[in-house]
């Protein structure tokens, strides 16, 4: 092979030789699997708090968002949303190899059986048919509601998690953050609804996240000091979100307005003896949620792929 060929093989394949970032999940197209994901936190971390504390306005707004923001873009990303009928069974097998499809599935079931639960769950339409009879099957589908709620809130995790190629998504760590960001998020929102005149307890959510913050800073350490030591790529990837091009995102975006802030303002109301004024909260759930976008953005964006050839030279 001449010079020349060699050349032109290796720039055509370099994707073979040199770590490369995936751009699928975060660039052009890519954006609304990132906006759709987070979504998903937003809306299953909301659903599953409210249904501990059993909060009927809570499970409206997570169903709501879930429905209409989170399903809407994730459908819309497949390219021809009118087939995504074709992804569930007895149509397809796509859901048991892709956790794609089973997110797709689990927001469809999540979509039905919060529904009945919620219509249930009503003050009127309980009294209409009895509680005798409303509050069995209000249990039942708030089961199968908060499973599919947990679904739809891990899967985005599990599907990076089984990308083997990108090592910093192939940790054991990426669906218990993702999980437990979402709960975290859940409880941001439910503190909104409570001030917005809705069924919640504005305090209760306060002293759960305020302890949920801080668990969550202590994974996402021990989640980036596992990754930067798990191989030379996943270091990349680490060095990139600390020091480079996404630092900005991760360092003010997630570490100080999603995680530091609210839970800076969590640890005053303790100390001063007091609760947070009511424009302290709105600043804490703001930054809760820009912390969602942030943390997913974060982790789509340093996302890079191991090259074919094993032996590479760390850029």
């Amino acid at each position: 092979m001449s010079k020349m060929a060699t050349r032109q093989w290796m720039v055509t394949h370099e994707w073979m030789v040199k770590p490369m970032h995936q751009r699928e999940w975060i660039e052009r197209r890519g954006i609304m699997i990132w906006i759709s994901e987070v979504f998903s936190s937003l809306g299953s971390g909301l659903f599953l708090v409210s249904l501990f504390m059993n909060r009927w306005w809570g499970l409206l707004v997570g169903w709501l968002i879930i429905m209409f923001l989170k399903l809407p873009i994730h459908v819309l990303y497949l390219g021809k949303p009118w087939r995504f009928w074709r992804l569930f069974p007895p149509f397809s097998n796509a859901w048991k190899t892709s956790w794609f499809a089973r997110g797709v599935l689990f927001s469809v079931l999540f979509g039905v059986f919060a529904f009945v639960q919620i219509v249930i769950g009503h003050p009127f339409i309980a009294g209409l048919i009895g509680t005798s009879v409303a509050v069995p099957i209000y249990t039942i589908f708030g089961i199968l509601a908060g499973l599919s709620a947990l679904g739809v809130g891990i899967y985005g995790g599990l599907m990076m998690n089984y990308c083997k190629g990108i090592p910093i998504w192939n940790q054991g760590l990426v669906p218990i953050i993702f999980i437990l960001a979402g709960v975290a998020d859940g409880l941001g929102l439910i503190m909104g609804i409570g001030m917005a005149g809705g069924d919640a307890n504005v305090a209760l959510a306060e002293i759960i996240s305020r302890y949920l913050l801080l668990a969550n800073i202590f994974l996402i350490v021990i989640y980036l000091m596992s990754a930067n030591y798990s191989s030379a790529i996943s270091k990349i990837s680490t060095n990139e979100l600390i020091r480079g091009p996404t630092a900005f995102a991760f360092w003010f975006g997630l570490i100080i307005v999603g995680l530091i802030i609210p839970a800076a303002i969590s640890i005053i109301s303790v100390f001063s003896g007091v609760e947070a004024s009511s424009v302290l909260l709105i600043i804490a759930i703001i930054c809760h949620t820009l912390g969602a976008f942030a943390l997913k953005y974060c982790l789509l964006k340093v996302g890079i792929y191991r090259p074919l050839l094993p032996k590479i030279a760390p850029y």
